[in-house]
């Protein structure tokens, strides 16, 4: 459940008892090499950007004004975004994310950087343009809609503001230019929400062209005159027209950078032509049925608390693919044969169910399924007990030779919503499969019932979702399932006639 208080979030990783994860390897190299590159651009930059770089101390290192500028930049940002990161409810950035968006923010100062230094210069522009019109081409609107597509729109403002305030600096720090990149960056960002195709991330910027462009001549016009409008506007609405492209470009190094799935990588992910997917119908087709189903709810229920219902379908339909190693083990393969746990000991069979976790975790790897899906992986099923396995071994436990704790998934609990849904979903499911003919208040007592027991084992105290979402959640999950399971008439048998 989430805090009533921001500062009570801080101290979750110690009320649940699990460790605090450091940064991973993967990042640290990222972010080493990334402070590299952008120290030597600063240096190569030179006296342009610090003609007096380091005083006495420029002459013996000369990186000295490289390295300080580099930190004073990486400050800014660590103070921004960590801030609204420990504040803002729905801004919780990783160390991949951190990383991530101040490495577009230092790009941002180079490309404005280099659009206003550069572009000048060209023989045939720059007896015709005003050089100072050239930071209306300065692409932030592209980088915005980065962000949105990859993260959110909290954290697309934020990292709107940031970069503005970055690249109008290295623009001359001029007020137009400052203004243009907020409505710029906000613009792009506000029309680019749940791009699941290609076409529609075209259309965000043809449609944020003329907003732009109108923005840019009302400014130039409001400091400078009538000089130069057209300019203005023409080169604002080349800008945004080029942000799609210039997005749909960088999303996949993005992703393959950083481990992130937009939803256009999650369409394709969705497709049943995926290996793993054909993988999973073929050798476990039952957990793949499971899986349809609880992705239909996982969707319901994200849909009724507006989390991101694409993610909960495409993440459902791979939550239970580390089954495929060993699916005779699990009920909904066994096809009526006898259950193999029959002559397991509960401690085996433990064991056993436990490692489709780990097995999930490892196949999200190998065929690159996003950081985002491989985290719902591990936590859908949280720190929960197996119940089933956790009954039959109460006379271990009495005899203290097991105790109850071994029988829980060693999680951890989920932290997103969409990975609370999933775990709810994936409960739900495989309960109203053991009912016979259901009534509606059945299913009802059942959701409920199971709702309940995941909140009060504390299994929701590490993501964003508050009473009235879990009552939205579960209503949902009832719809869908009166729906799955209503009752069917029974048919004759083809060729009988009426009975005698």
């Amino acid at each position: 459940m989430s805090d009533t208080k921001n500062g009570d979030r801080n101290h979750r990783n110690h009320e649940s008892g699990e460790p605090r994860r450091g940064i991973p390897f993967r990042e640290t190299v990222i972010g080493l090499l990334s402070a590299a590159v952008f120290v030597s651009l600063f240096y190569l930059w030179g006296e342009e950007i610090f003609p007096r770089s380091a005083g006495r101390l420029g002459g013996i290192f000369p990186f000295v004004g490289a390295v300080a500028l580099t930190l004073a930049v990486t400050l800014f940002l660590s103070e921004w975004f960590g801030f609204a990161g420990r504040e803002v409810r729905k801004v919780r950035l990783a160390a991949r994310d951190f990383l991530f968006l101040c490495s577009l923010s230092l790009i941002l100062l180079f490309l404005a950087k280099g659009v206003v230094e550069v572009l000048p210069s060209v023989p045939l522009w720059n007896r015709t343009v005003p050089a100072r019109l050239y930071v209306y081409l300065i692409p932030l609107p592209a980088f915005a809609m980065i962000v949105r597509v990859l993260l959110n729109s909290e954290v697309a403002i934020l990292f709107t503001v940031a970069a503005s305030v970055l690249s109008a600096a290295a623009a001359g720090g001029r007020w137009p230019a400052l203004l243009f990149l907020l409505l710029s960056g906000t613009a792009g960002a506000a029309r680019s929400g749940r791009i699941q195709d290609r076409y529609r991330m075209l259309l965000v910027g043809i449609m944020t062209a003329p907003i732009c462009a109108l923005g840019a001549i009302a400014l130039e016009l409001a400091f400078h005159g009538t000089a130069g409008i057209w300019w203005a506007g023409l080169f604002a609405g080349i800008n945004v027209l080029a942000a799609g492209p210039i997005t749909l470009a960088i999303l996949p190094l993005a992703e393959y950078a950083f481990g992130y799935a937009s939803d256009i990588r999650l369409m394709e992910l969705a497709s049943t032509g995926h290996p793993l997917l054909k993988r999973l119908m073929l050798e476990a087709p039952g957990t793949f049925h499971h899986s349809v189903i609880v992705g239909t709810l996982a969707e319901a229920g994200a849909s009724a608390i507006h989390a991101n219902p694409l993610l909960c379908r495409v993440a459902a339909l791979f939550h239970d693919v580390g089954k495929v190693s060993k699916p005779q083990y699990f009920s909904e393969n066994q096809a009526g044969s006898e259950n193999v746990h029959d002559v397991l000991s509960p401690g085996m069979s433990r064991v056993v169910i436990l490692s489709h976790v780990k097995e999930g975790l490892r196949l999200a790897k190998e065929y690159r399924l996003g950081d985002g899906i491989a985290e719902i992986i591990a936590q859908h099923h949280g720190t929960s007990y197996l119940y089933y396995f956790l009954d039959k071994a109460q006379a271990e436990i009495q005899e203290r030779r097991a105790t109850e704790e071994t029988f829980r998934y060693p999680g951890p609990r989920p932290r997103t919503r969409e990975g609370a849904i999933i775990m709810l979903a994936d409960s739900v499911e495989a309960a109203a499969r053991s009912l016979k003919d259901p009534s509606q208040a059945e299913l009802d007592e059942m959701v409920m019932r199971i709702v309940n027991r995941a909140y009060l084992d504390g299994q929701l105290n590490e993501c964003d979702m508050t009473l009235r979402d879990l009552h939205a959640v579960s209503q949902a999950f009832m719809r869908i399932l009166s729906a799955v399971l209503h009752a069917r008439v029974d048919y004759p048998e083809s060729g009988k006639g009426p009975p005698a």
